[in-house]
């Protein structure tokens, strides 16, 4: 009789497995919170500051197992479970769709666009090229687009004829295309201190599309280049939208850094892009799409999955009438900022697809 009772009774064993699993989760969610909270070096801390979201998440689910007296193992996957599908609603859920319903108005004053990184390792040029196709905005930035997929290009002139890139070159890997004629455009190879980045100027409102290094990689590179970044904009005149794979997040140090220094700001609500594959399930906003303070969003979503291990991210922007980017952020001066003053940057002065000369307004 005792024997079928003890058949019949979860092992004594899972209990403590499931506490001390949630006891480590909760340790290493401290310190991970320790490190974002109380870090000497923002730069090291933007390694974790992306997943601030789920570390409080799952600092929360682990610290409620903890304290059930029974169903350890329940309560802490489902405080994970609820922590990553609360993030997916952020994404793709009902604040996003809201925010995105309203009216989009046309005119001269607006302009919508989309960041796309293509993810270099995926064989998904078709599914680009079909996305694409459909004319899912006016201007489209795309990222991790290189050699291998350079050819994607000529093949979507029909629909975005206006195009400049750097795509044939790895370090670069950047393409800006779009509907709208350019008054002028360029692209710009990677250097030390500054991401490669391509550009264009629609009526006298600069967009600027951009890589920033992963801070998980080499944090003092990333840092470096969102500080290039920044003093590179605030050296444009007139309105300015910085489009592209930033590999930050609205946590990150380098993030608030970047708009505190250029004063530009970002959608109402921020879209997680990132990632997108094997399954869509977006989890942190490294995507974004930052304007001027003489812009102003209409509307903001994720796109649909393209075969990328990142989500479109797209706005529609608009311009207000006689409201200036605010102290501190003067006009262009890169010949004094140093920054790809080399030979190609230069090469191309005088033309239509210019230098940084042609920036200036």
């Amino acid at each position: 009789m005792r024997d079928a009772q003890v058949e019949g009774e979860p092992k004594a064993g899972q209990p403590r497995v499931a506490r001390r699993i949630a006891f480590t989760l909760l340790a290493v969610a401290n310190l991970a919170m320790a490190l974002i909270v109380l870090a000497a070096a923002p730069a090291l801390a933007d390694i974790a500051t992306p997943l601030t979201g789920h570390i409080i998440g799952f600092g929360i689910a682990a610290a409620a197992a903890l304290l059930a007296k029974r169903g350890t193992g329940i309560v802490l996957v489902g405080g994970i479970a609820a922590t990553l599908l609360f993030h997916v609603w952020l994404g793709l859920g009902w604040p996003l769709r809201a925010h995105s319903a309203a009216p989009a108005s046309s005119g001269e004053n607006t302009l919508s666009i989309i960041s796309i990184n293509t993810w270099d390792a995926a064989d998904n040029v078709d599914k680009l090229r079909a996305y694409l196709a459909t004319a899912p905005a006016q201007v489209v930035v795309l990222s991790e687009l290189g050699p291998e997929k350079k050819d994607l290009l000529p093949t979507l002139k029909a629909t975005y004829p206006f195009q400049t890139s750097c795509a044939h070159r790895y370090d670069c890997s950047i393409a800006l295309i779009s509907q709208v004629p350019f008054e002028a455009s360029g692209a710009v190879p990677y250097t030390k201190e500054m991401p490669a980045f391509v550009w264009a100027r629609f009526a006298g409102m600069h967009v600027i599309g951009t890589h920033l290094y992963r801070p998980s990689r080499n944090p003092g590179l990333h840092a470096r280049q969102t500080e290039a970044v920044a003093k590179f904009i605030r050296r444009i005149e007139g309105p300015v939208v910085l489009v592209g794979d930033l590999n930050t997040s609205p946590w990150s140090y380098s993030f608030k850094s970047l708009k505190a220094q250029t004063g530009l700001k970002s959608a109402r609500w921020l879209a997680p892009s990132w990632p997108a594959w094997p399954v869509v399930m977006p989890q942190v906003a490294l995507d974004h799409i930052l304007i001027s303070q003489d812009l102003t969003f209409v509307a903001s979503h994720a796109g649909p999955a393209v075969g990328s291990d990142h989500l479109p991210v797209f706005a529609q922007i608009k311009r207000q009438v006689q409201r200036t980017r605010g102290p501190g952020v003067g006009g262009l001066r890169l010949a004094a900022s140093g920054l790809h003053l080399d030979g190609e940057f230069l090469a191309d002065f005088g033309s239509e697809h210019g230098g940084p000369r042609d920036l200036r307004r």
